[in-house]
């Protein structure tokens, strides 16, 4: 039986990397296919606005999760484009799944019936403010929950992001400020691992 080859701090750093690449990708596909797989009933427009706003609170947990997590990781850049490809497209999801469910239950909301690509479709083309103007709101709820979306948009970018890019700027100051263990290339915290009188 051949001996398995050793695995060095390079091969170990390159798997890594290639792992954190790849995730996104696959949280992306993933989260679109779920988008398509869920069942979405008939409901209200208030049971549409309440799961959409379970929906975004969701989105603000995770967010507030893998903030945390980006400061602590080894690869703070890598690790807010995992969340970044994680939280975007559940944000815009969850308004697609809204406008999904206000265009089921009336026709009067957006003037025809919507299917789940064309309520994907509006959410991103609300969230980049390019304005085709193929669909559009027609009743008051619908216009608010578009007016809903933009807010959250402008907030989601101001705030997310900058908190996102505001981790990443700490988890990079914390892993050159730590020790690196020659053997794992794994940064190795010092006030973490109980070495009192060393930066963390």
């Amino acid at each position: 039986m051949t001996a398995a080859a050793p695995t060095g701090p390079r091969d170990l750093h390159r798997r890594t990397v290639r792992r954190m690449v790849l995730r996104p990708l696959g949280t992306v596909g993933l989260s679109v296919a779920v988008y398509y797989w869920l069942p979405l009933s008939d409901r209200s427009d208030v049971a549409t606005v309440m799961l959409l706003v379970g929906g975004l609170a969701t989105v603000g947990v995770v967010l507030a999760w893998h903030v945390r997590a980006i400061i602590r990781s080894d690869y703070p850049r890598m690790r807010a484009i995992e969340t970044l490809a994680l939280a975007a497209p559940m944000f815009l999801l969850v308004f697609a799944a809204a406008y999904y469910l206000m265009a089921r239950s009336s026709t009067d909301n957006f003037g025809s019936a919507l299917s789940r690509t064309d309520t994907l479709y509006f959410s991103v083309t609300v969230f980049s403010t390019t304005g085709f103007g193929d669909i559009t709101p027609h009743s008051e709820d619908a216009r608010l929950l578009v007016t809903g979306q933009m807010i959250g948009d402008m907030i989601f970018i101001g705030f997310g992001i900058r908190q996102l890019a505001t981790a990443t700027r700490v988890g990079l100051e914390r892993r050159a400020s730590a020790v690196t263990d020659p053997v794992t290339d794994q940064v190795v915290d010092p006030v973490a691992d109980g070495e009192p009188g060393r930066p963390g």
